[in-house]
């Protein structure tokens, strides 16, 4: 994806990073032939609440989030502008 576009209203679920080190954004199937690879959610209050969400939850949550892609090191991140879930 590129720098500066927007991901709008896009289901998936939060998960660990290879590494474990960081929260990825990973999406749910579109129907599409290519899957969207995750996105690294940058650190704002979005991905507390989101945490928050999975640890007051026993099941598998889905979220449906809105927010900025930027691109960093041939990686893709995300700023989350909205989140429900």
């Amino acid at each position: 994806m590129r720098e500066g576009s927007y991901i709008v209203d896009r289901t998936g679920r939060l998960t660990r990073s290879s590494d474990g080190q960081q929260q990825e954004f990973s999406f749910d199937a579109d129907g599409k032939a290519m899957k969207d690879p995750p996105l690294i959610i940058l650190p704002n209050l979005k991905l507390s609440a989101m945490e928050n969400a999975v640890k007051g939850s026993s099941r598998d949550l889905r979220f449906r989030v809105t927010g900025m892609v930027t691109e960093y090191n041939g990686r893709n991140y995300v700023l989350l502008e909205k989140v429900v879930v």
